[in-house]
């Protein structure tokens, strides 16, 4: 039974995953090999709990309580007690080999998962004497408000293992696990590919980028539109994680990265974050189309809006198809997944089987 969680570093997922353990009773220990960033974790639990009882989430009791849950290791042999260490340290495979190895000989009765968005865990698992106890445990963010969260076997994670994750995901963390096979991008990076790809095509036809988002949000229910989207995860970030799934599958032209990113990318227009992206922004707030992105994309062109949807709900639907046909999830997961990450209101093979029943014309 897991009852004492590990966490390896103390960035914004780190600390978000300590906070979530420590909210549902958990005791929690976090190192990062980082000081300045470890010294930060308390103040950011403590702004994360009272944001969570100003939401009517959490008692002031409670808040304290969790707070309380939560130590800082100062060194990485204090997290051999724990019964599931959790690795969120950055997206650099050489530094989470590194890791699984120490943690491999350090934690010997520890359950040992990995938050990577994108990596193989296999790979990370082969840094182990020990891979049938490895698996991956991604989370979304903020990971106390999002409900999905892909639990992910590798060919050598062992039943036990896996049940053992699974029960502490659904029953001890209250969120919704969904059953993912280790492959690039797992579910959700994987299947939103074209979410992003597609609508860069469209606007590489000419349809203005946020005539495509407006017509994602009104047409297609979604939340953000894709370019609205990407500069809230960050250009960078979004693009290195195509670019990884791109790689792994063996570089599909569906999944190729698209230049205008790369260049907006290169010149440092990364998003919110940076200001600039595919919009300009100012005190967080967009500030209309960033011109040097409506350089890099023809105009006058025109895409009706059923049109612009048609298309990535299309290319959507295909890569769930894919994926499912790959053994990555099952077609309930896939959707389930979909929706609580994304918010769309269905999944793509609820979208498919609504298109395969409409009444067609007469």
């Amino acid at each position: 039974m897991i009852q004492r969680v590990g966490v390896i570093g103390a960035g914004t997922m780190g600390s978000g995953i300590a906070q979530l353990c420590a909210q549902q009773g958990f005791s929690v220990l976090v190192y990062d090999a980082v000081p300045p960033a470890l010294e930060a974790l308390p103040k950011k639990l403590r702004a994360g709990l009272d944001s969570s009882v100003l939401k009517g989430k959490l008692t002031t009791q409670q808040a304290d309580r969790a707070f309380h849950s939560v130590g800082m290791a100062p060194d990485p042999s204090s997290l051999a007690g724990a019964d599931l260490v959790i690795e969120a340290a950055s997206e650099d495979p050489a530094l989470k080999r590194r890791l699984f190895e120490m943690l491999d000989s350090l934690c010997r009765d520890a359950i040992l998962a990995s938050n990577t968005s994108s990596l193989r865990i296999a790979d990370l698992a082969s840094a182990t004497k020990t891979p049938e106890r490895v698996l991956g445990l991604h989370f979304f963010n903020p990971p106390v408000a999002m409900k999905l969260v892909e639990v992910v076997r590798a060919e050598k994670t062992s039943r036990a293992v896996f049940q053992a994750v699974w029960e502490f995901a659904l029953s001890g963390l209250r969120k919704t696990p969904v059953d993912v096979k280790d492959t690039p991008g797992f579910i959700v990076n994987r299947v939103m590919r074209p979410y992003y790809l597609e609508s860069q095509r469209s606007a590489l036809e000419g349809a203005p980028i946020s005539k495509i988002d407006e017509t994602c949000r009104n047409v297609g229910h979604a939340p953000m539109g894709p370019f609205e989207l990407m500069d809230l995860i960050g250009l960078d970030v979004n693009l290195a994680i195509t670019r990884s799934i791109y790689s792994a599958l063996g570089e599909p032209e569906r999944i190729k990265p698209q230049f205008p990113q790369e260049r907006l990318v290169e010149s440092g227009a990364l998003g919110r974050k940076a200001g600039r992206g595919w919009y300009l922004y100012e005190s967080g707030k967009a500030a209309g189309v960033n011109p040097e992105a409506e350089k890099l994309l023809p105009s006058g062109g025109f895409l009706p809006p059923n049109e612009i949807w048609a298309r990535i709900r299309g290319a959507l639907i295909m890569e769930a198809a894919l994926a499912h046909a790959e053994g990555v999830a099952g077609k309930n997961d896939i959707d389930t997944a979909i929706k609580l990450a994304m918010n769309f209101p269905r999944g793509p093979f609820e979208w498919q089987s609504e298109s395969e029943t409409r009444p067609s014309a007469r």
